[in-house]
């Protein structure tokens, strides 16, 4: 009861700032990364890929940046996302997907009890990493062979393959956070509120559009519009910068798992740590000091370079296994 009457208090005191807040889902930095690593592809690459997604059943989500966005944007309608811009949009029930977002290995400092599922929820092949290793290995075991995979199913594996490779980069997707609290996690932070003067709002979304500086639709973003933002990113974060993450072994496949374990030791360390782990709970709202936004959002800017460059490792081994006759 005492939780239920600090919310509605929340609610009323914060209502309306916090609805500003989560008004607009970010699509930019999915379209950042694409086009990082699309920039870094040779012309013949490109030219496969745009050949694949010229071929697309989405006329809106043609392009290898846009296309970026895609799994997100067949998500149910949730206000905070780019809905399509249909006179008319009947409520989609494409939820089937949603744990291909993420990864919920389990943070769990003060000790509580966690059961076999939260303890092994991040393994198997329906998470984050799981899909990623599935479609690469999938889409690079083609070898060239004609008569192998269509326009669908490659449009359907790239856009899954290049959004979730970048979902693994974002910290607060790799993470599950449990205390006394929260006893079934706190869903990578969808369910810790913070603040910073008039900035409210739950940490992951914080997160997933860096401290609402990355907020771009992909509806109303224009090609030059993420190339000039992907391009300015690269000069203040050049691959010189990043020697070990770039340092990618031959076993990409195994790789991943270390991409998901760097990411989810980002969100202990400038996250978690960062914030009163016993307390934590969705019924208040916990005040972030500036320097907690300044070195996380420096964080998650670097985490977009780095998903850029190594993504186009990884697409040039896929676009090297195209069928010719494709």
């Amino acid at each position: 009861m005492f939780c239920v009457r600090i919310m509605i208090r929340l609610v009323l005191l914060y209502g309306i700032l916090f609805i500003k807040s989560i008004a607009g889902w970010s699509d930019e930095p999915h379209m950042i990364i694409s086009q990082i690593a699309y920039d870094i592809l040779t012309p013949h690459h490109q030219s496969i890929l745009d050949r694949i997604f010229e071929k697309s059943y989405d006329d809106k989500l043609r392009s290898p940046i846009k296309a970026a966005v895609w799994p997100d944007a067949i998500k149910p309608i949730d206000p905070r996302r780019a809905p399509y811009q249909f006179t008319v949009r009947r409520n989609e029930i494409l939820d089937i997907f949603n744990d291909w977002h993420y990864v919920k290995e389990p943070y769990n400092p003060t000790g509580i009890y966690l059961s076999p599922y939260d303890m092994y929820a991040h393994k198997g092949k329906n998470t984050a990493s799981g899909i990623t290793k599935h479609i690469y290995k999938t889409l690079v075991g083609v070898g060239r062979r004609n008569l192998t995979g269509t326009y669908y199913s490659y449009n359907f594996y790239l856009r899954f393959f290049i959004h979730v490779f970048g979902d693994i980069h974002q910290p607060l997707h790799t993470i599950n956070f449990f205390n006394s609290h929260l006893t079934s996690g706190d869903k990578g932070g969808n369910l810790i509120t913070v603040t910073f003067g008039k900035l409210v709002g739950n940490i992951h979304y914080l997160c997933d559009n860096v401290f609402n500086s990355r907020k771009k639709k992909w509806f109303n973003s224009t090609p030059q519009d993420i190339k000039k933002l992907a391009d300015k990113l690269t000069t203040t974060y050049p691959r010189t910068l990043f020697p070990r993450q770039l340092r990618i072994p031959s076993d990409k496949v195994s790789y991943i798992d270390e991409i998901v374990s760097e990411s989810h030791r980002l969100a202990i360390d400038y996250v978690y740590r960062q914030l009163p782990a016993p307390i934590l709970t969705k019924c208040r709202q916990f005040p972030v000091p500036k320097h907690f936004i300044t070195q996380l959002k420096k964080i998650l800017n670097k985490q977009i370079a780095i998903a850029g460059y190594r993504l186009a490792e990884y697409l040039k081994d896929i676009l090297d296994n195209v069928p010719s006759d494709l």
